[in-house]
């Protein structure tokens, strides 16, 4: 609070910080975009003027019930209210900023009364001279008679006729009066008038003669200048009084706006972001820091700390001094921090709901005066956030260090157990520390209690909270490291019982495997990071060289390419016939058709003998040197999973890796089948039916109609394309087809017709 409150521009604001109330959600979402359009607004146009604004609600006040100001109380009120003025000017102007332009709108002080007032005084804090003439003649006035009186009086002193009773040659004030110094007994001698003695009565203090005239004349022009200035004073009160209300307003809206660069100030100093709040109880936050540890300049390493409907508690374990009561702290800070409209120091997207109560059992409560031992003090604290959380339920969040620490281990841990459950079936948000076995073992017999510990690596605490780690206390680690003798320590070692040394043994192992395996996941991260760069590389470069060879044949092989049209066309003419009227002695003088036509283009890139790839094959990555899975084929590439990570692969770069590669001398659509009782069919188009994606039961439907056409167009062989997939399809077709009155024979698909993703089927 102290912190917020030193943030504030202002000495109200400062005040305001340290009597704010809790904040409603609504509110607390008013406070959050007020500082963030605040930011925006002053990183575009510099401070806006709220420092400038006096607290100068009593002094128009005093002015509205017709008191008669002092000038340092009407010099403030004018310099405030031009400032007023200037900041309601400038959030008005701010359309981006609805907020602060809704409370600039409220700052409406008459700027006639705010110009008069501001104009009154000069820089001197004097009633200005130019504003109102009659003080500025007068003082000129007066100026002049003082300049008149010293003078006289100062020649009086330095010239020969007081030369005998001049007690020493000076000219003072007495009673606003010039006065010289005489000696005692020259006073009888009518020099002037007396103004007093020295204290040791040596010295008379005489108005001479010569200076009474200039004296009186001063004064009186002095009792005018005054009464000149007090018209003035009563007429700039009364303007002042007239808009006292709407002053008392702005002045309050002023404040407002100091709150929200006193966030923002706190929200700098933390590197603070804006959470997510809502009323649920969660907590979410990420990369969570101690603000009181960062605000004193101290490095804190960042942490994830959650709890929420499912796990409302939290069970912090650890070592002496590995961070548990830091962690637990940032939580309860970052909740207040909520509560008073302030960002919370913490990463992007974290996550603290509002709660009405942050009850917190932190530190010995105990008191000789109330006769209360710490474990007993405890339970008093204990009792009362258990009464309370029964009011609350989800709205408190319980802070707990250390629990029924202060008695017999196995009792304390049965008690704190208890008291945390209590909680937790109150419906409140828990996170306690603890060293107690109890309390670490109870994430696993309650799904309610998230369980996480401090990280103890290398001998040494480094503050990291791990998620799920039942931590070891490393007492005797802490010991040693703190300078206590190692015989000492070797001493209650050995005192620990069997049974302890292998719990706290165990710990330690679970500790050093989780270090491992985080280890691991992150050379793993980053092994699969460096595969997609190099898959992402490789695509880049693939798609390179395609758009250089398709330049290079563009601009070389224009020749080649008629020829291509040509050779295209006359192959066009013989799937033509073949889809009308499929035939094995029609695709044997189809291939001989083909290969004629490559003479025609000898220097073409007619498809070469290669490997012919289907979804679900394994195949080797040449490139990378990785085994994946095709999960697609197009013309020329494959889409291939490797180590989960889905690539664009060219065919070139592949070779099966757990199966024979097939050949295709011949576009897909020209393989002659194999299957004798397929009667030397060709796979088309025409007879193939795609099954792919739908459920059995709409495949057979499909498949009834298909037949139909298909004996209708004079097929006697047809092709179902079913894929591999999990194999339940092919297998639900191939049993229910068996029995199906109009198939005669049925069976994979020959290799060269697509194999085992196609079943054939011979029609009665």
């Amino acid at each position: 609070m102290d912190a917020l409150a030193a943030r504030a521009r202002t000495p109200m604001g400062a005040a305001a910080v340290r009597a704010l109330d809790l904040l409603s959600v609504a509110e607390i979402r008013v406070a959050f975009d007020a500082v963030d359009e605040l930011r925006a607004l002053e990183e575009l146009g510099g401070p806006i003027p709220v420092g400038a604004v006096s607290d100068v609600r009593e002094t128009a006040v005093r002015a509205q019930k017709g008191a008669v100001l002092d000038d340092p109380s009407l010099r403030d009120a004018g310099r405030s209210l031009a400032a007023l003025r200037q900041l309601s000017n400038r959030l008005r102007e701010a359309s981006d900023a609805p907020v602060l332009a809704a409370l600039g709108a409220r700052i409406d002080v008459d700027p006639l009364v705010a110009l008069e007032l501001d104009q009154a005084y000069d820089a001197t804090g004097q009633i200005s001279g130019s504003a109102y003439p009659e003080i500025g003649d007068l003082r000129t006035t007066i100026q002049r008679l003082h300049e008149s009186v010293r003078r006289t009086a100062e020649d009086i002193v330095k010239g020969d006729a007081y030369a005998d009773v001049l007690q020493d040659r000076y000219v003072t004030m007495r009673d606003d009066r010039y006065v010289v110094p005489i000696k005692a007994h020259a006073k009888r001698w009518n020099l002037g008038i007396v103004h007093g003695t020295s204290g040791s009565g040596a010295t008379v203090y005489v108005e001479p003669t010569e200076v009474v005239e200039l004296n009186n004349r001063l004064r009186l022009s002095e009792a005018a200048y005054e009464e000149a200035c007090h018209r003035v004073r009563t007429v700039l009160s009364a303007m002042l009084g007239r808009v006292a209300p709407e002053v008392v307003l702005a002045v309050e809206v002023t404040i407002e706006i100091d709150l929200a660069c006193a966030r923002e100030g706190l929200a700098e100093s933390l590197n603070a972001t804006r959470p997510i709040v809502r009323e649920d109880g969660v907590v979410d936050l990420k990369d969570a820091r101690h603000p009181v540890l960062l605000l004193r300049g101290i490095p804190v390493v960042g942490n994830r700390l959650r709890i929420d409907s499912g796990r409302p508690a939290l069970v912090l374990t650890g070592p002496n001094t590995g961070g548990k009561t830091v962690a637990l702290k940032t939580i309860g800070l970052c909740a207040l921090l909520v509560r008073w409209g302030c960002f919370v120091p913490a990463a992007e997207g974290s996550r603290v709901d509002r709660f009405t109560d942050v009850l917190a059992d932190i530190g010995d409560a105990q008191t000789v005066h109330g006769d209360l031992s710490s474990f007993s003090a405890q339970l008093v604290v204990l009792h009362g956030m258990l009464d309370r959380a029964a009011i609350v339920g989800s709205n408190a969040l319980c802070l707990l260090d250390e629990p029924c620490s202060g008695t017999d281990p196995s009792q304390g841990g049965a008690l704190a157990r208890a008291v945390l459950e209590g909680l937790v079936d109150c419906g409140a948000r828990v996170v306690a520390t603890t060293h107690l076995t109890q309390i670490k073992g109870l994430a696993e017999a309650d799904g309610r209690f998230r369980r996480a510990a401090m990280e103890y690596a290398d001998g040494r605490p480094t503050y990291r909270v791990i998620d799920d780690v039942a931590g070891e206390s490393h007492a005797l680690d802490t010991a040693l490291r703190m300078g206590l003798s190692a015989h000492l320590v070797e001493r209650a070692r050995s005192l620990l019982s069997e049974s302890e040394r292998g719990l706290n043994d165990a710990l330690a192992a679970l500790d050093r495997a989780r270090t491992e395996a985080d280890a691991e996941a992150a050379v793993s991260r980053r092994t699969e990071a460096e595969l997609r760069a190099r898959i992402t590389s490789l695509d880049a470069r693939d798609a390179e060289l395609e758009a250089r060879k398709r330049r290079l044949d563009q601009a070389e092989g224009s020749a080649f390419v008629e020829r291509l049209r040509q050779a295209e066309k006359a192959i066009a003419a013989i799937v033509a016939d073949l889809q009308r009227a499929p035939d094995s002695r029609k695709a044997e003088a189809a291939r001989q058709t083909v290969q004629a036509l490559g003479a025609l283009v000898p220097d073409a890139e007619l498809p070469e003998a290669s490997a012919e790839f289907v979804v679900g094959d394994t195949v080797k990555v040449k490139s990378l040197g990785q085994v994946g899975e095709v999960v697609e084929v197009s013309s020329g590439h494959c889409q291939v999973r490797v180590r989960g990570v889905v690539a664009r692969v060219r065919k070139g770069d592949l070779e099966p890796s757990k199966r024979v590669a097939r050949t295709v001398a011949l576009p897909p659509k020209f393989v002659a089948p194999k299957r004798k009782e397929a009667s030397q069919a060709l796979r088309v188009e025409a007879n193939t039916l795609d099954l792919r994606g739908h459920r059995v039961e709409e495949a057979i439907d499909r498949v009834d109609h298909f037949f139909s056409e298909a004996r209708a167009k004079g097929h006697d062989v047809v092709f179902l394309l079913h894929g591999h997939g999990t194999g339940a399809l092919k297998e639900a077709l191939r049993k229910d087809l068996h029995a199906h009155p109009a198939v005669l024979d049925l069976g994979p698909a020959d290799a060269d017709q697509g194999g085992d993703a196609f079943t054939a089927v011979s029609l009665r």
